[in-house]
């Protein structure tokens, strides 16, 4: 059930009408079983995943909390680490793996046939099982207590809002909100109405028309103009930011609504002054997952490392902050995806962090506007790589841009999709702008209420006039 279907409409209606009739113990049961069968609409046969790792998680926790030594606490968190990430990489990343070793070993001459699994991504996955091991580390950590209740914990897991496509929240922030009775108030309901329908908008009226722009490039071979490029790139950096950030949108206000709080996920990415303020502002709860859960303490754990302790501190922070950023990044590159186009995303934003890293006294001084302008500009190079099948494709697609630009077979019809492009995001752009101005988010909530009904019936208007209504799927499903 996709939120921008008339099924899930029925099916939120039909939630949200029994979860504010019913107590507190009751309203958390009936949201576990709505989250499973939001679930199973999917694929059912997939609940059985979410299950173990819910199970894994809350047996591992408390393991972790009544164990008296280290060691056994240690075996506790990784058993969760294990049986998570191999659920991981079995279901994402075994038929890649496989294929690229019967690739490499085909190089050799010898002509190897590995099993594939050939089953289809179970949707979630790289999202639920990151919410729960970051609950077991916590928990190893002594920043939250284990739950002492298996369904609460569950639906912790499993809350349909949140469920698909994050954000993927920590046990310290959702489980009390879960555990605890939850207040449901007039300005939570309409703050989180207001969120649905801009993130509704962000998706149906913005991003799907925008896919009409991208795909046609992306989607076809042969060598495309510069001018076709271009557009197809900046459309996409659009495309995929109101996908995903109107999916986060949809799912903060769905829970608000329940007066339940999640983290904002986006905060106007498109206006960063630098490659390392983007991340800070682009899928915030993923990007400091890694930050907290691998960076921090593999950096910790390099800059100990007997071969590199005994260095001076500039030298020993220098290899341990390199060789972590790129690590990370790899593996943050691959989270999106089993594709090399990944891998190379993420090391290519590690090279524009460490450039940023030793060049930043001079960065710094830029102007602000300039310094937002280079930022999104390298982003979209990195957009380029993420969208594109193929590494040649990158190549000929960023070739076509810097020396084949004039090239366009119809300076008309590149013309009117720039004007569809421009349309299409210029309600986004100003609000963003003002939105940054003002540091807030919420600046709309904060208009005359005439000026404010006004903006939200202009955006239900376009939507449903002018929105695509196709059921297509959010890009970060696939992930």
């Amino acid at each position: 059930m996709l939120f921008h279907s008339i099924q899930f409409g029925v099916f939120f209606i039909v939630v949200y009408l029994l979860y504010i009739s019913v107590s507190h113990k009751w309203q958390n049961r009936m949201l576990l079983t709505a989250s499973y069968v939001f679930y199973g609409a999917w694929e059912w046969r997939y609940l059985s995943l979410i299950f173990i790792s819910t199970t894994v998680d809350y047996f591992c926790a408390h393991g972790i909390e009544k164990s008296s030594s280290s060691s056994s606490k240690k075996i506790f968190i990784a058993v969760s680490v294990f049986v998570n990430s191999a659920l991981l990489c079995v279901f994402k990343y075994y038929d890649f793996f496989a294929l690229n070793f019967q690739s490499l070993m085909g190089t050799f001459g010898l002509e190897v046939h590995p099993y594939f699994l050939n089953v289809a991504l179970p949707i979630g996955i790289s999202f639920y099982t990151f919410q729960t091991m970051s609950y077991s580390i916590d928990v190893y950590r002594g920043k939250v207590k284990a739950s002492r209740n298996f369904l609460d914990f569950a639906l912790y897991v499993s809350f349909f809002p949140q469920l698909i496509s994050g954000p993927i929240e920590r046990g310290t922030r959702l489980l009390p909100q879960i555990i605890k009775p939850r207040e449901i108030t007039r300005q939570k309901q309409v703050r989180g109405a207001y969120l649905f329908i801009w993130g509704l908008f962000l998706k149906v009226f913005i991003a799907d028309n925008l896919a009409a722009i991208v795909d046609p490039v992306f989607d076809s071979a042969g060598i495309h103009s510069g001018g076709d490029a271009l557009l197809a790139v900046y459309a996409f950096s659009f495309q995929i930011y109101c996908d995903f950030a109107g999916y986060s949108f949809m799912a903060i206000g769905l829970a608000l609504a329940m007066g339940i709080s999640l983290m904002e996920n986006f905060r106007r990415p498109y206006f960063s002054l630098n490659i390392s303020d983007f991340w800070r502002r682009w899928h915030i709860s993923l990007s400091s997952w890694f930050r907290d859960y691998l960076f921090s303490p593999f950096y910790m754990y390099l800059s100990n490392f007997r071969y590199i302790r005994d260095k001076p501190l500039n030298v020993r922070h220098g290899i341990a902050f390199f060789i972590t950023l790129f690590v990370t990044e790899f593996l943050l590159g691959l989270w999106h995806g089993a594709g090399w186009n990944f891998a190379l995303f993420g090391v290519y934003h590690a090279l524009l962090i460490w450039a940023y890293y030793y060049t930043r006294q001079y960065w710094d001084r830029l102007n602000k506007f300039v310094q937002i302008v280079l930022t999104y500009h390298l982003a979209c190079v990195g957009w380029l790589i993420f969208r594109s099948s193929s590494i040649s494709q990158v190549s000929e697609m960023f070739y076509s841009m810097v020396f084949n630009f004039n090239a366009s077979v119809s300076v008309d019809e590149l013309a009117a999709g720039a004007g569809k492009f421009v349309a299409l995001v210029f309600i986004l752009i100003v609000i963003q702008i003002w939105q940054n101005i003002k540091n807030d988010t919420d600046v709309v909530l904060k208009w005359p209420w005439f000026v404010k009904y006004a903006f939200v019936i202009i955006l239900c208007g376009l939507t449903v006039l002018f929105g695509d209504f196709g059921g297509r799927s959010f890009i970060y499903f696939q992930f």
